[in-house]
């Protein structure tokens, strides 16, 4: 069934793989740009704004059926406030709007990186419970926007979606991972045996296509390609897509664990504002073990991965 739906975080990586289903699916598209004319080819309507002035173009929101909210600060280190700013704030902020203008649904696109934290994460499922504080301000801010997001009060529908490592062809991640490698700054830690999840891009945007017309309100759902790899099998695989060969460097995670939370903390201390040469959000990535359960996802959102993990890299390649 078409429906009118706005999208933000358009330009994004998984926004622009969202618009191309969204049209091939024959749905009436508003997207938020920062810039004019960023999405002119497109056969959709965009509309210029920022999440700083919301009330200046939030009457687009009305006659929408679902808001889609892919925009996010993707970053893992920075200021506080910045984080909070747009990644919990704007995300409330625009969900008033939304149910202001009498949009049906509201999905989120929220990450796992709101349940790390230093603790292994293994068959969990949507009820596990948050961490006092997550490893990152990424993931705090997400957590924080997930929790007013659940315990917001209206007529609207609320979904949201849980990925986890988004991978694809031209996301900014292998290319910062690339450069440390290239640089002599990666290492396995404990031999790259950690156990880990991964989501191809096109699968996120099954996940989301799924929730424009089923799911329960208030709910979370976990969103993965359903594989069970160790990160040096996966990260092998995905870099030799762009012919970068990982070296078989390894660290302890008894060392870099410790090690970690010291370089963040003579960061922040000095107020040194590049980003430290390792961090407990970069640990978390490769030194904890992730699998989540997915059942949820699969009976209620109908969700099922349209490409294995093998089948991405081979469509990467």
């Amino acid at each position: 069934m078409t429906k009118k739906v706005f999208v933000t975080g358009a330009t994004g990586f998984l926004g622009r793989h969202l618009i191309e289903r969204l049209l091939a699916e024959n749905h009436d598209i508003v997207a938020l740009t920062r810039k004019k004319d960023s999405l002119s080819n497109l056969p959709l309507q965009e509309v210029v704004g920022s999440f700083n002035d919301i009330d200046k173009w939030e009457k687009y929101l009305s006659k929408c059926d679902v808001l889609i909210h892919c925009a996010a600060k993707v970053e893992f280190w920075g200021a506080w406030q910045d984080y909070y700013r747009d990644n919990t704030l704007a995300t409330l902020e625009l969900l008033q709007a939304a149910e202001k203008n009498h949009v049906s649904k509201f999905i989120y696109i929220s990450s796992e990186s709101v349940l790390q934290d230093k603790t292994d994460l293994v068959d969990i499922d949507e009820t596990y419970p948050y961490p006092l504080e997550p490893s990152s301000y990424y993931g705090k801010s997400k957590m924080l926007a997930e929790q007013g997001i659940l315990a917001f009060v209206g007529n609207i529908q609320k979904i949201i979606l849980r990925p986890t490592f988004i991978y694809g062809k031209g996301v900014n991640a292998m290319e910062t991972l690339k450069n440390k490698i290239n640089s002599g700054a990666f290492s396995w830690i404990d031999k790259g045996n950690i156990r880990m999840e991964m989501v191809y891009v096109k699968n996120v945007v099954e996940g989301i296509i799924k929730a424009i017309n089923n799911g329960n309100n208030n709910e979370i759902y976990n969103i993965t390609d359903h594989s069970k790899l160790s990160v040096k099998e996966f990260l092998s695989d995905l870099m030799a897509t762009i012919n970068v060969v990982i070296s078989k460097k390894s660290t302890p995670s008894f060392i870099a664990k410790p090690a970690a939370s010291i370089v963040e903390k003579i960061w922040r201390v000095l107020g040194i504002k590049s980003y430290p040469p390792l961090t407990r959000f970069d640990l978390s990535f490769i030194a904890m073990n992730r699998q989540y359960k997915t059942e949820k996802a699969r009976n209620e959102l109908k969700y099922k991965p349209i490409f294995s993990t093998a089948e991405a890299i081979k469509e990467m390649k």
